[in-house]
């Protein structure tokens, strides 16, 4: 037999590395560059101060921090959810009490009109035009600025025949100078609202108060149809007069 004859392309047969081909060689020899670089950068780091484990750590306090400042927004977040709910509550509470002293305050100054009536009822003396004037009172129209004023009238002498007039209103307050509007004004009627009875009788008005102007007092005048008699005049708060 011939021996065998060897190409000096062919890898050594003692030689592992020696049976890889061309691109696989290549290959390992770029993954062991590679991991040389990292090792080189490594060294580097570390040679510089930097540690992976202490930034491990680092990290990991961090991250532990982070936790603890969330759970303790949470809990600051609960809190201020608290106080807004305790102050909600409070101004209602304020708004309750004042609603209710603005009712009282109100419901006092009725009593008191209504009070100075019955004393001028139980006086002695009779009025000049032979009649009171009874309960008064406004209630809102159907459109903003709309009132409608309710008078009742009733005699004070003895009834033995009728009783007649007219009846004028003006208001005064904020917002006009220092003017009072008059019957014409309120009323938009150049005559005025006229009575005629013997014993009793309910009459109302509608009133419109220009925009802007805040009404403190109503005047009632009443007004009797003989010449010489005076008229019976009397003020009264408006917000008194107000229906609640």
């Amino acid at each position: 037999m011939s021996p065998v004859e060897s190409h000096p392309q062919d890898p050594s047969p003692g030689r592992p590395w020696s049976r890889l081909r061309p691109p696989a060689m290549r290959a390992v020899l770029a993954l062991g560059a590679l991991l040389v670089l990292y090792l080189v950068f490594e060294t580097g780091r570390f040679v510089a101060g930097y540690s992976i484990l202490s930034a491990m750590h680092q990290r990991a306090a961090l991250q532990a921090d982070i936790a603890k400042l969330k759970v303790s927004n949470r809990a600051l977040q609960a809190h201020v959810i608290r106080l807004e709910t305790l102050d909600a509550g409070h101004r209602h509470e304020v708004e309750l009490v004042t609603r209710t002293i603005s009712d009282l305050q109100a419901r006092i100054a009725r009593q008191s009109v209504k009070l100075a009536f019955y004393r001028n009822i139980v006086a002695k003396g009779t009025p000049p035009v032979g009649l009171r004037i009874g309960e008064v009172r406004l209630s809102s129209g159907k459109m903003p600025l709309h009132y409608i004023v309710h008078v009742s009238l009733l005699r004070a002498d003895r009834p033995d025949g009728t009783v007649s007039g007219t009846v004028d209103f003006s208001v005064d307050g904020e917002g006009l100078n220092g003017a009072i509007l008059n019957n014409q004004a309120l009323t938009g009627q150049r005559s005025d609202l006229t009575y005629d009875f013997r014993y009793y009788q309910q009459i109302q008005q509608d009133l419109v108060l220009p925009p802007g102007f805040k009404p403190a007092h109503l005047t009632v005048t009443v007004r009797s149809g003989r010449k010489d008699i005076a008229p019976l005049t009397q003020t009264y708060p408006w917000s008194a007069l107000s229906t609640p």
